[in-house]
């Protein structure tokens, strides 16, 4: 049985819609607005049947406190008047009601105009879990398919091994830092982080095109040799946009295109491979900046020993203004415990 709610100072027609309607509803009646918004969002309702004329807080008034509420703004509002009056119902429309009941409408078509309500949001609601269900299926799949192409690029470096999962790691401590400081509160959107956190570990996607010979020299690199592995950066960020020429809707790879191509530029301008400086540089490549350098300074490499945590912090710290973005520096300053215990942990 679908549940709705009628608002209306008057007993006398709540009764009455009561009686119509309790057959085929489960019916809960309040006197005010202020008496039902407490509870509503608490009831699976269907249907909020509001009175327009109340006192101390009229329809009107009450529909736009429902409209402000998430958990109430999409439930249809039929207002329920005993004047007809066409500017009032053009009101009534505007304000987020979806239909008008008066005195003479019969109980059939009272029942039948909240039925169609109710199923129309019934349907809605359905449809919309189904649309929500696609989207985890295809979110699992693209992550499947990331970690995929992260397995893929670290089977061609052999010196990075784990390199993609804990840099992701250290990604999503930089963002909470920061959101628990309030820095770039405007640009740290719930599909910004998500879209964020699922390209950090591709970051290093365009090594594929390096050689061999390059990627897993067991040694430093020549000067030369460095100038072909900078291209990783291009050779990225160029598949990623031959891949968004194919989406209408590419935010996901909007973010693993400036992730690939800016995760080595620097705050002072000096990173390659744009030369970009301060905000002109991708949040997201500044944020992946923090996490790249400090893996790369507490990791073995062929050419080099594990540097200790408390050396690598202070080494990016240094690099606040110069290097990395002062305030993404300060939230890896508050966080680099937890960075320190992913290094460990993997």
């Amino acid at each position: 049985m679908k549940h709705i709610a009628i608002i209306d100072d008057s007993k006398l027609k709540r009764d009455y819609l009561r009686r119509i309607l309790a057959e085929e509803f489960r019916v809960y009646e309040y006197e005010s607005g202020a008496a039902a918004l407490p509870e509503l969002p608490f009831l699976d309702i269907q249907c909020i049947l509001l009175d327009v004329e109340m006192p101390e807080e009229d329809g009107f008034a009450v529909i736009k406190r429902i409209k402000a509420s998430p958990s109430l703004r999409d439930i249809p509002v039929i207002f329920v008047t005993s004047l007809s009056d066409w500017e009032l119902e053009t009101r009534g429309l505007s304000s987020g009601a979806v239909d008008f009941l008066g005195n003479q409408f019969s109980p059939e078509i009272i029942r039948s105009r909240v039925r169609n309500h109710v199923d129309l949001f019934d349907y809605q609601q359905k449809l919309e879990q189904r649309v929500r269900e696609k989207t985890q299926t295809i979110f699992e799949l693209q992550d499947a398919i990331m970690v995929a192409l992260s397995d893929l690029v670290e089977c061609r470096d052999e010196n990075t091994a784990g390199h993609a999962q804990r840099t992701r790691g250290y990604v999503e401590c930089l963002i909470r830092a920061l959101q628990k400081r309030g820095d770039y509160a405007d640009e740290l959107t719930e599909d910004f982080v998500r879209d964020l956190i699922r390209a950090a570990p591709l970051h290093d996607i365009g090594k594929i095109g390096i050689r061999d010979a390059v990627l897993n020299k067991p040694g430093r690199l020549s000067p030369e040799e460095f100038e072909e592995m900078k291209k990783h950066t291009v050779f990225g960020a160029t598949a990623i946009l031959r891949a968004m020429k194919t989406l209408h809707q590419a935010s996901f790879l909007c973010i693993l295109r400036d992730i690939s191509l800016s995760h080595h530029e620097k705050w002072d301008g000096s990173g390659y491979p744009l030369g970009l400086d301060g905000i002109r540089i991708p949040l997201c490549g500044r944020i992946m900046a923090i996490a790249d350098v400090y893996d790369a300074l507490v990791s073995k490499r062929p050419y080099k020993e594990p540097m200790p945590h408390e050396k690598a912090a202070g080494i990016i710290l240094e690099g606040k203004g110069r290097h990395f973005d002062p305030l993404v520096t300060d939230a890896f300053d508050a966080c680099q415990e937890e960075f320190r215990a992913i290094a460990m942990q993997h």
